[in-house]
């Protein structure tokens, strides 16, 4: 392979979904470096030692830091998007978004016309993204690989939302979602210590798999799919003919809810006891979920690196 360029790979924590795309590169012979909190103790040193002759730039962040950060500051996580293309100069810059419920920020929009070669893409519906001239292409769901089956009869999955409100309040959490695990619902979990995890998700008896499993995993494997609040699993879930309910625990209004869920296909919102009802109801073989079309594409991991490359 021909090929001089180092690609680097950049982002935050939840805002960073390259990994697999990152895998894939270097399987096939590319040049590429992470930049990220759980790899370096200082990302902007990082960047400054690297010793390329030109850059490709692949970041699934937001451009800027903003009061989201509060959360995540330290040390090694101390510069933006933005920041990072300042220091590399990039010859090639490439965006994709690191969730579906909130793809893009507003205040993305002007960066991603002016500053990003190639916008990546995991959905039809933002061609308005290329009126300056930069392509948009839809490469699919970097966290989907295969498509969906029809789910093992009686079987449903929860994957939690909120999840940086629930870990420092697990007494709550329990509590709020009791009546829909104790009917044996797998939770897809949150990274806890090791403490935490051996004395909250066994000692109550909890189906849960680990949080390093892919959601999809999860998602083929059951029938119905729970959420709570705005998180991605919604959109992952619906968008792959999974009926799926989101339960109100009271972290975000109905109304909210809505406003980002209300003409997704086969999702439907309702009060946590409602959902423990109609689980009782599903259990006992008197409601058989409607399964609809798997719409969300899996990612195209071959087109990816085409459009990188080229």
């Amino acid at each position: 392979m021909n090929d001089n360029k180092l690609y680097v790979f950049f982002g935050c924590w939840v805002e960073y979904q390259l990994h697999p795309l990152y895998v894939y590169m270097k399987e096939q012979g590319y040049n590429c470096v992470e930049i990220i909190p759980d790899l370096c103790s200082d990302m902007r040193k990082e960047l400054l030692k690297l010793n390329a002759g030109e850059y490709v730039f692949i970041t699934s962040a937001h451009v800027f830091l903003d009061e989201t950060y509060e959360l995540y500051q330290n040390s090694s996580m101390n510069l933006s998007a933005l920041e990072a293309m300042d220091i590399l100069h990039p010859v090639k810059s490439v965006y994709y978004p690191h969730d579906l419920t909130t793809l893009i920020h507003k205040y993305d929009v002007p960066w991603l016309n002016s500053i990003f070669d190639i916008i990546l893409f995991p959905v039809d519906g933002y061609a308005h993204l290329a009126c300056q001239g930069k392509p948009v292409y839809n490469i699919g769901w970097i966290k989907k690989h295969g498509n969906i089956g029809r789910g093992t009869k009686l079987q449903a999955g929860h994957g939690l939302g909120d999840w940086t409100f629930y870990r420092e309040v697990l007494d709550i959490m329990y509590d709020t979602f009791r009546s829909v695990w104790e009917q044996g619902v797998i939770v897809k979990a949150f990274e806890l210590n090791e403490r935490c995890e051996q004395t909250f998700w066994e000692k109550n008896n909890i189906n849960y798999i680990h949080p390093s499993k892919s959601i999809f995993e999860l998602i083929d494997s059951c029938e119905i799919m729970l959420t709570n609040g705005l998180t991605s699993v919604n959109i992952e879930s619906a968008l792959s003919g999974r009926f799926t309910i989101n339960m109100l625990d009271d972290l975000a209004a109905r109304s909210l809810l809505e406003s980002f869920f209300k003409g997704l296909p086969n999702l439907k919102i309702m009060k946590v006891n409602e959902a423990s009802e109609l689980l009782r109801e599903y259990y006992k073989g008197s409601f058989i979920p409607p399964q609809g079309e798997d719409l969300l594409k899996p990612f195209d991991f071959k087109r990816a690196v085409e459009l990188i490359t080229a």
